[in-house]
């Protein structure tokens, strides 16, 4: 390998030259894989060795001895002869449409001046105030327009679609389990584009601890999770998006077991009652309900492990299994699911707001959560998520309607709804903290204590934005 270098790229960087000698990061879809994966990696990658999970950690194997249902970590050792390691025209996008995301490749010394010297900066880089800053804010308002626009349908939405979930567990408890209701509900929400509004709404409204918070569970893991690929580089399918948000849906199925006085109580049980043992139960019941749905392994996993802590001694992590048989898109959804529950409405707790729910689950990285999908879903959330209330160094107080760039986390696109006195405004502006740099948001507002008469108030003031041209 005389007069070459490693280098680690993505799949958009891969140029003419170059040469694959390894497939470091790929798709949740590989985290379980089917016969078509299997068949494809096997007449692809003839000769490699396939890093899977196992019960003692990750283990190398052949990638002729690959099975349906392995759980793929990585390609190493992949020949210089295969055609696939070539790099050509084209074969960036070949791997993108394959769900391989990043590659350890040889490359010549001065290609690897040209990628590390040559790249363009990233998307929101630009310094606040700044030519580009304007462009980009003039398309992002007119995409925050259009959001708002869905928010109606987003209610009906997630009403139609928590009572379909509420059906479900229902016809559930007498043995009668069907995922039709679910699956149909999906493809209306998806096509009728509500995700991104549903998202939004998720903090605003509340939710009860089982069908509503599947709803909304649902949604912002499906949205987190399309985010998540997009910032790889990766077009999101709708197949993929339509695959989350099933598993969303059916997360908690395993409470149709739960006896309904349990599920429905006011109290908070004590976590060595009989009550929180059956409650703690639920996964293990909804793994079997899945598994003899013959629903999809990823799904099962979901459903089984989505209370699993990276810290398996807390009392919250549940059931006892190693950390490692919990899948990438399982560890997403803990994250969700905690962040959910802390938002949603709960009889024996005050809701959070988003903002202050953003922060304490920040705080839990490492002991209980992945650090690297946090840091995938604090980004996709954004400091100040959608639907958050903020008070700027004006005194005003506004609501977050756009996340702000990654390299500038606390300048979201903002509408501002009361004045520094404390007077509602009715004809509503955007504001681009990007190009405003003296304004900044001094704190997060709890519009819960803020806006005492009604726990919806905050919602109905949200709704009621109106941009003016």
């Amino acid at each position: 390998m005389s007069g070459q270098i490693v280098s680690n790229v993505k799949f958009e960087e891969l140029e003419p030259g170059m040469t694959v000698r390894e497939v470091t990061e790929l798709s949740f879809g590989y985290a379980s894989l089917n016969g078509a994966g299997v068949m494809f990696l096997k007449t692809h990658f003839a000769g490699a060795m396939a890093v899977v999970a196992t019960e003692m950690g990750h283990q190398a194997v052949p990638i002729g001895d690959l099975q349906v249902f392995d759980s793929l970590h990585a390609i190493v050792d992949i020949p210089d002869t295969l055609k696939i390691a070539k790099v050509e025209q084209g074969t960036g996008k070949f791997m993108e449409q394959h769900g391989l995301l990043e590659f350890k490749v040889l490359l010549p010394p001065e290609g690897a001046r040209v990628l590390a010297g040559g790249k363009s900066a990233p998307v929101g880089s630009m310094p606040p105030g700044s030519e580009e800053a304007r462009r980009r804010s003039q398309a992002k308002k007119v995409e925050v327009r259009r959001f708002l626009d869905t928010l109606g349908r987003a209610v009906q939405d997630r009403q139609r679609a928590t009572n379909v979930v509420e059906e479900m567990m229902d016809r559930g408890r007498t043995g009668d389990y069907d995922s039709k209701g679910v699956e149909a509900v999906v493809d209306e929400i998806a096509r009728g584009g509500s995700l991104p509004a549903l998202k939004a709404i998720s903090g605003l409204r509340g939710s009860d601890q089982t069908y509503a918070h599947c709803t909304d569970m649902s949604v912002i893991l499906a949205e987190c999770y399309m985010d998540v690929v997009q910032r790889q580089g990766k077009s999101a399918s709708e197949i993929n998006k339509r695959f989350v948000l099933i598993a969303g849906f059916m997360h908690d199925i395993g409470k149709s077991e739960v006896p309904k006085e349990i599920l429905d109580s006011t109290q908070r049980f004590a976590p060595d009652s009989r009550e929180m043992q059956i409650m703690r139960n639920h996964s293990t019941y909804g793994a079997r309900i899945l598994t003899e749905m013959q629903m999809h392994p990823v799904t099962v996993n979901l459903a089984h492990y989505h209370h699993v802590k990276k810290d398996g001694t807390l009392f919250t992590s549940y059931p006892d299994v190693p950390y490692k048989e919990v899948l990438p898109i399982t560890r997403l959804a803990s994250i969700v699911d905690v962040y959910q529950a802390l938002i949603g409405r709960r009889k024996y707790k005050n809701n959070w707001v988003p903002g202050k729910a953003i922060e304490y689950v920040m705080r839990l990285k490492g002991t209980e959560f992945d650090e690297q999908m946090l840091n995938h879903f604090v980004e996709s959330m954004g400091v100040y998520p959608i639907g958050s209330l903020v008070r700027l160094s004006t005194k005003e107080l506004a609501f977050v309607l756009m996340l702000a760039p990654t390299t500038h986390p606390s300048r979201p696109i903002v509408a501002a709804v009361e004045t520094a006195q404390g007077e509602l405004i009715t004809h509503h502006s955007l504001l681009d903290l990007m190009m405003e740099p003296d304004i900044q948001v001094e704190e997060v507002v709890d519009y819960y204590q803020h806006y005492k008469a009604s726990e919806d108030q905050a919602y109905r003031i949200f709704q009621s934005i109106r941009i003016d041209p």
